[in-house]
């Protein structure tokens, strides 16, 4: 199975000060204190927010306010920094203080939603990003609204989310970040039409790791395993320490047939967690690959609920032992007495212990249980013909 968090834990705030978000921000090239080297800090700040130097920011905005510059815009730059690197108390009141002088400042509003998204304060956060919609101009719509529905998301409120995507796709409709939005929240129900909003995002310039983890979860949700790798190995590169990304990729990786690299990613991983499902997994393509011995000895390492110890069975069972495996087994299936799959390797099991007529009637309780299973169908075949010949 693909594990997956809630939609919107992947997803990334697509915003960021003024000058990266268009026209209708307020300008600040003229006032009190408005000199060319506050212009020229401005733009120091401007860039450094761009690469989220927060700690330069500060720096630079610390020194302007010892100088007696103070103006909103300042005030917000500095709200951001200090938000951005832990100051959150402090961060809202200037950001506040700001907006008392001057609250019709796009930025301050955005930016203001921006820090507090971060930090888990999303209903306050739509509310800045509904005030900025006021006051950012039209060209600005679709940043905000696709921002809006990354808070909904992130509040639980899918349909919401919905409107605001399809909101902002009928103002701007190659918006790729837009597209993947919508591509997202369709996956599960038109798999299909995810797919191709998907393939349009990405042609738009929108394809970012959080759409390229969706798209892979899609490609394995629709049994198309080899796409799923492509799209996550970018994810991987980029998030190399993420337990669910790498444990989707691996899994991918498996259902693709390519065991060995799944091998060497999952060992990878135990170097630096020590999760079960990473252990569980690892033991599974050792298993695959006919490790026996090694698979054995990772199955022991985790809780023995009957899926594992089931499996433990049947590494003793290939490995030629069979009489330890018997009694694991027997009481795996006296804890799940419907469960076909360890009804079946309890019945190989007995067979290769020669109980032929009693690993008959497992087979055939679970075909009552389960009358498709060609796995069961095919070897009550196979015993049979067995009991046959020795019985002649």
């Amino acid at each position: 199975m693909a594990r997956s968090r809630p939609l919107f834990t992947f997803l990334l705030l697509i915003v960021s000060a003024c000058y990266l978000v268009g026209a209708g921000c307020t300008s600040y090239s003229e006032g009190p204190g408005w000199d060319e080297s506050r212009q020229d800090a401005d733009l120091r700040i401007l860039s450094l927010i761009a690469s989220e130097d927060f700690a330069a920011v500060l720096a630079i905005t610390d020194s302007l306010v010892l100088e007696g510059r103070d103006d909103p815009r300042l005030k917000g730059q500095r709200g951001l920094a200090l938000g951005m690197t832990g100051k959150v108390d402090e961060a809202t009141a200037i950001f506040e203080e700001s907006l008392l002088e001057d609250y019709a400042s796009c930025e301050n509003h955005l930016n203001f939603a921006v820090m507090l998204m971060k930090v888990g304060k999303t209903g306050r956060a739509l509310t800045e990003f509904r005030e900025a919609r006021r006051f950012c101009g039209e060209a600005n719509e679709p940043m905000i609204l696709r921002n809006l529905a990354v808070g909904q998301l992130k509040m639980g409120r899918v349909e919401a989310a919905s409107k605001l995507v399809d909101e902002g796709l009928s103002l701007s409709s190659e918006d790729s970040y837009l597209l993947g939005l919508k591509a997202m929240l369709v996956a599960d129900s038109k798999p299909v039409k995810a797919e191709s909003l998907f393939v349009k995002s990405e042609r738009a310039g929108g394809m970012n790791s959080d759409f390229l983890y969706q798209l892979g979860l899609l490609f394995l949700r629709t049994g198309r395993p080899s796409s799923a790798a492509r799209s996550l190995t970018a994810v991987v590169e980029e998030r190399p320490r993420d337990l669910e990304v790498n444990l989707n990729y691996a899994e991918a990786l498996i259902r693709s047939g390519r065991l060995d690299e799944a091998g060497f990613v999952l060992v990878g991983m135990r170097r630096w967690t020590d999760d079960t499902g990473v252990t569980d997994k690892f033991a599974r393509v050792l298993f695959r690959q006919e490790k026996y011995a090694d698979a054995l000895s990772l199955f022991r390492e985790l809780p023995g609920d009957p899926e594992t110890r089931d499996r433990i069975a049947m590494c003793l069972h290939n490995m030629g032992r069979s009489s330890e495996a018997i009694g694991i087994q027997k009481k795996v299936v006296a804890e799940r007495p419907e469960w076909t799959v360890g009804l079946v390797n309890y019945s190989a099991i007995l067979g290769a212990l020669g109980e032929l007529k009693e690993a008959e009637k497992i087979l055939i309780r679970v075909l009552q249980l389960e009358p498709g299973n060609a796995t069961a169908r095919v070897n009550l075949d196979i015993l049979r013909k067995a009991i046959e010949e020795s019985a002649r």
